[in-house]
């Protein structure tokens, strides 16, 4: 019995192949968490692209060149 739960316990830590999933779910964490940041960015870049032309239009329609 001792000798099956030792070479169980060799087996478990000779086993690579956890370790590749756990690889991946690091690397789908630090992508998600890139992606979050950079939507936030592009977000205030288009509020401000959007507030810009929305300002624009107005004026033209009040007749102001609004430069």
């Amino acid at each position: 019995m001792i000798g099956y739960i030792r070479k169980l316990c060799k087996a478990i830590r000779q086993d690579e192949r956890g370790l590749t999933a756990v690889e991946y779910a690091v690397l789908g964490g630090i992508i998600v968490i890139g992606i979050a940041a950079l939507s936030t960015t592009f977000t205030d870049g288009l509020d401000d692209a959007f507030g810009n032309l929305f300002t624009n239009v107005t004026n033209a329609q009040n007749g102001s060149t609004g430069a």
